[in-house]
């Protein structure tokens, strides 16, 4: 009897510029199977994705759904044959509850399609595939209340109830903690059991050997390897994809701790107080804690971007930060996130331009919000570029971070720099960032990656419900300690 593939690619090829194209993919996805897709960035991954939707046609080859012959010309077509993607930066409407996040767009009515909305039979059907994800989450709160695992789940369950068999999932535990994680892959394992089946790209390999059960590694627009998830354990998979040893990622040359630079006491801000930190010369410390724990609200604060309370001390001395001009000045840089970088470049554009007109000023800052509402409210999957077809949502982060890194200061806050970026690409991060501390920086490092934060940094301190919970020096904590510190933050 022929096995049966709910998504089976044959030779499919799709040119993309005159530098890069898809070259005769062949893939096959079993119902209640996981598929990762790993390679290094710009190795094909997202442009497959994109061709699967149907944001870009084959040029040659087929694909089949359920064996037969499926055109899917567009993403429309794609989600008509049960194909739906889980993108990076899912976006939710904050101010609506859950389940009617889970059906705008496809609500569920009385009498047909022109009857009034249900949202008691919306509700009973949220209800019901959480149990199958094997979650727990309030149907009934609002969007915005979620931690970033439960906001990734929600995309996942919007998947179900839009008839989702084939799901493919873009980096999906990106700026997730440990125990969020797994939270991720017992719901994934709960729908495996219904039969539908995962196509993942993930560049965090510990997750791929988590999950998946067949493992297709990429170069250059082809897969070149295509394995069961058993035949790999993480240095292989590693050495497979970039031909690194493993014990190499996270080494750098550790200059000697230097002075004080930055010291925070009791330092308060919106959704933490009473933090006192200490950063020092020629170290990085790695920040951590839940999606509500406050760490990124002391970055955006220490940035100027938020009214704070206590002191902070830079080099020695007492300083205000009212503004993020003025931490800018003092040699604090921010790298968070692109809405973050505007404001902040829109405050030295300001006090730049002191009392006088800027209309044309105004002008150029209005057409930046405005691009950036409507790219938002797309949610885009495809980022189109000049020059450049696309470019992921980690490969967005690292270009912000690198711009951040080539500016003069004393201390840089960098949240979650690494994120959805390769191996090669963290490296080179790893890199840059230890010129900075060779230079006397010390270095603010925000990340959800306890292998990075031992690996990688001095010392460590974890966030929990708005208060520092944990700090010490990497060396003289355990992992047992961090992550029970950050899996309390998350619960």
């Amino acid at each position: 009897m022929e096995e049966r593939y709910l998504l089976e690619l044959r030779g499919v090829s799709r040119r993309i510029s005159s530098e890069f194209y898809l070259r005769g993919i062949n893939l096959a996805l079993r119902p209640g199977e996981v598929h990762a897709l790993v390679g290094r960035n710009a190795s094909g991954k997202s442009t497959l994705f994109s061709t699967i939707m149907g944001v870009f046609t084959p040029d040659s080859g087929q694909v089949l759904i359920d064996g037969q012959p499926a055109e899917i010309r567009n993403t429309s077509d794609a989600v008509k044959n049960g194909l739906i993607l889980v993108a990076q930066h899912q976006q939710m409407f904050a101010n609506l509850p859950v389940y009617e996040n889970l059906f705008f767009g496809n609500e569920l009515r009385m009498g047909g399609k022109l009857g009034l909305v249900d949202n008691r039979r919306m509700l009973h059907r949220c209800e019901e595939v959480f149990r199958q994800m094997n979650v727990q989450i309030d149907p009934r709160a609002p969007m915005g209340n979620l931690t970033d695992a439960e906001r990734q789940l929600t995309a996942i369950a919007r998947a179900i109830v839009t008839d989702g068999r084939i799901i493919l999932l873009d980096e999906p535990s990106t700026h997730l903690n440990e125990s969020e994680k797994q939270r991720l892959y017992d719901a994934i394992a709960g729908l495996k059991q219904e039969g539908r089946a995962f196509l993942i790209i993930s560049h965090d390999l510990n997750e791929v050997l988590a999950v998946a059960d067949t493992i297709s590694v990429m170069e250059d627009g082809e897969i070149v390897r295509s394995a069961p998830a058993g035949e790999f354990d993480e240095k292989a998979l590693i050495e497979a994809v970039y031909g690194i040893k493993s014990e190499n990622i996270y080494y750098r040359e550790r200059p000697e701790a230097g002075k004080e630079v930055l010291r925070l006491e009791d330092f308060s801000g919106p959704n933490f107080s009473g933090v006192s930190l200490s950063l020092r010369a020629g170290q990085v410390t790695a920040f951590m804690g839940g999606a509500q724990s406050g760490k990124l609200s002391v970055a955006r604060s220490l940035a100027g971007l938020c009214k704070t309370g206590g002191r902070v001390y830079l080099n020695g001395g007492l300083l205000e930060i009212p503004s993020p001009i003025t931490a800018v000045r003092a040699g604090i840089v921010l790298a968070s996130s692109q809405a973050d970088e505007e404001e902040i470049r829109e405050s030295e554009i300001a006090v730049n331009a002191g009392k006088r007109d800027t209309s044309a000023s105004r002008m150029a800052i209005s057409a930046k919000r405005l691009m950036a509402s409507v790219g938002k409210a797309l949610g885009n999957y495809v980022m189109l570029r000049p020059q450049q077809e696309y470019i992921t949502g980690g490969n967005r982060q690292r270009e912000l971070v690198e711009r951040a890194m080539r500016k003069q200061a004393f201390v840089y806050l960098l949240c979650e720099p690494t994120a959805g970026v390769d191996i090669p690409a963290k490296m080179r991060l790893y890199f840059e960032m230890n010129k900075l501390l060779q230079k006397g920086a010390a270095v603010l490092w925000l990340t959800a990656d306890i292998d990075e934060a031992f690996g990688l940094c001095d010392n460590i301190a974890v966030m929990r419900d708005g208060r520092l919970a944990l700090s010490g020096s990497a060396a003289g904590l355990s992992r047992e300690a961090v992550q029970e510190a950050i899996g309390a933050a998350a619960q």
